[in-house]
């Protein structure tokens, strides 16, 4: 049985102050947050909806556009 690690108590939480940050910048056209803590996301307003499974994913999602703002230099676009 492989091992998932337990979610933070806090991951919700964090899920969604990056999923404002993300939809304040204009990086997310729309996002949801189901009553199961799964998140639907559209990056822009033509663009698919996304399931974003826990909360995990929505910080990789804001890890993804983190590291595209980023210069390979490790400086801000």
């Amino acid at each position: 049985m492989p091992h998932h690690p337990m979610p933070a108590p806090n991951a919700g939480l964090e899920a969604a102050a990056w999923i404002d940050v993300l939809l304040r910048y204009g990086l997310v056209h729309a996002a949801v947050e189901g009553p199961d803590g799964q998140w639907l996301a559209q990056i822009r307003p033509d663009s698919t909806v996304w399931l974003l499974r826990d909360a995990s994913e929505v910080l990789t999602l804001a890890a993804t556009f983190q590291q595209q703002l980023r210069g390979t230099d490790g400086e801000n676009r």
